[in-house]
């Protein structure tokens, strides 16, 4: 899609395939439309008999990770299994190099167009798969940059669309993606965008607080309300106001404050720890989480009131693979930032971006592109954390985004990497499955099973 275009004075970028090229603000009016066919899917056996997930935002991940939109209980689900996206003619389903697969009319499937109402099977859970009788219009918007966040894709500028539209008001915004989206520079970019630009933005990473200082941080203390607390302190909500206050990474907020930033998101307002005196702000929240908080409810470990108050407009931000249009514009971009110059991005290079899998989203990429700055050279060896032959499994093993995953979760992505990578080489050097099985301490048909389902891997 062109971009459209005004003089370059406007001083906002964005990226039409080729080059960075400025562009012009979009109103509300300006917001374009696609038709887009919808769908429902529903879990007709299995662990979570009954769950249903609409394709409400163009796409939707099924698996058993926290970030899945229709997040499934059955062990044998990869986290990220499968993608279910719209199109105009139809709903695209794609598996995501899941470990055991997605079964249509007993065949293994990787990507299949449906255009009417089917079942297929992931683990042991069949899904049923509605696909409307007619498309539904999405918006997307014109532009290819929103503040300081960059893209030409479709699902960007649907993201876009959604955050312009937010930025007319003081809506309180949800941010829900995978680590290193770029879910703060969505946040800052929507302060920018909006009204409140000229007023205070204040960060609160509620991962990285003691427990002990959450609500001091939140709301501030009056002098002597603990100990060590010598002088008062005025919190974040007081720091914000007038402006915009991000809750970075809220599903980590511990259970006890959460009926406090309830109220204080409802009425504005609130009292400092050991302080007797109400105070009143004017600040818009944005917040972000790296978990499914809608699964993190049903789990109990959120409070349903909260993530309905801090959801009233819910935005997913896709992953770098759902939008690899932008890869190109992305790496140029960083590069010019990193060198200061016009420099492009070789053709090698580009290639090699397109075929990775991005486990670390855009912060991976600006990572890569730090290092190809440094090197100058587009050696796979030297500018990725894992070899490219791993970069192929969408569950590649990357240690530094297990520690965001509570311990089952952890447990089962090691456990999914272990059986495609390790188990078939240790029988390869043990000559024979009943010898692997004596290695592995395993029995026959249990190793036997376990072949079988990577198979076709």
């Amino acid at each position: 899609m062109a971009v459209k275009t005004r003089d370059s004075s406007a001083g906002d970028w964005g990226w039409d395939g080729d080059e960075l090229h400025p562009t012009r603000k979009a109103s509300s009016t300006d917001i374009e439309q696609i038709r887009l066919m919808q769908a429902e899917v529903e879990v007709l056996a299995g662990p979570d008999i009954g769950t249903r997930a609409n394709l409400a935002g163009g796409s939707l991940i099924v698996g058993s990770g926290p970030n899945s939109d229709l997040r499934l209980r059955d062990p044998e689900v990869s986290r990220r299994h499968l993608e279910i996206v719209a199109e105009p003619n139809g709903v695209q389903l794609t598996d995501l190099n899941s470990m055991n697969g997605t079964v249509f009319n007993g065949a293994r499937v990787g990507r299949l167009l449906f255009q009417q109402d089917a079942m297929f099977t992931v683990g042991s859970t069949t899904l049923g798969l509605r696909v409307g009788s007619e498309p539904t219009e999405i918006p997307v918007s014109p532009r290819s940059q929103f503040g300081q966040a960059v893209g030409a894709s479709v699902a960007m500028r649907h993201v876009f669309a959604l955050l312009e539209h937010a930025a007319q008001t003081d809506v309180t915004v949800l941010l829900e993606g995978d680590s290193g989206t770029g879910k703060d520079i969505l946040a800052t970019s929507l302060h920018e965008e909006s009204q409140r630009r000229e007023g205070p933005f204040v960060v609160v990473d509620c991962a990285a607080l003691p427990e002990a200082l959450v609500e001091s941080e939140l709301f501030g203390h009056e002098r002597g309300a603990f100990t060590g607390a010598v002088n008062s302190h005025a919190g974040a909500f007081e720091q914000a106001s007038g402006g915009t206050l991000f809750l970075d990474e809220v599903g980590e907020l511990v259970a006890s404050v959460q009926p406090k930033l309830l109220r204080a998101l409802e009425n504005r307002s609130f009292r400092r720890v050991g302080g007797s005196r109400k105070i009143t702000v004017d600040v818009r929240v944005v917040a972000a989480t790296n978990r499914g908080l809608a699964g993190a409810v049903r789990s109990g470990l959120f409070r349903q009131d909260l993530y309905y108050r801090l959801s009233v407009l819910k935005v997913r931000v896709p992953p770098l693979t759902e939008r690899r249009r932008d890869i190109p514009a992305l790496a140029e971009l960083f590069l010019r930032r990193l060198r200061g110059s016009a420099d492009v991005v070789p053709p090698e290079l580009i290639e090699l971006l397109a075929s990775y899998a991005w486990p670390g989203n855009a912060r991976e990429l600006r990572n890569v592109i730090e290092r190809f700055a440094t090197f100058n050279t587009a050696d796979p060896n030297l500018l990725f954390d894992q070899p490219q032959g791993a970069a192929s499994d969408s569950m590649g093993l990357n240690t530094a985004s297990l520690m965001g995953l509570p311990y089952h979760e952890a447990k089962r992505e090691l456990l999914d990497v272990y059986h495609r990578s390790v188990l078939p080489k240790i029988v390869e050097r043990a000559g024979s499955v009943p010898a692997a099985a004596t290695h592995l301490g395993l029995p026959k048909a249990s190793l036997y099973r376990m072949l079988k389902q990577l198979k076709t891997e």
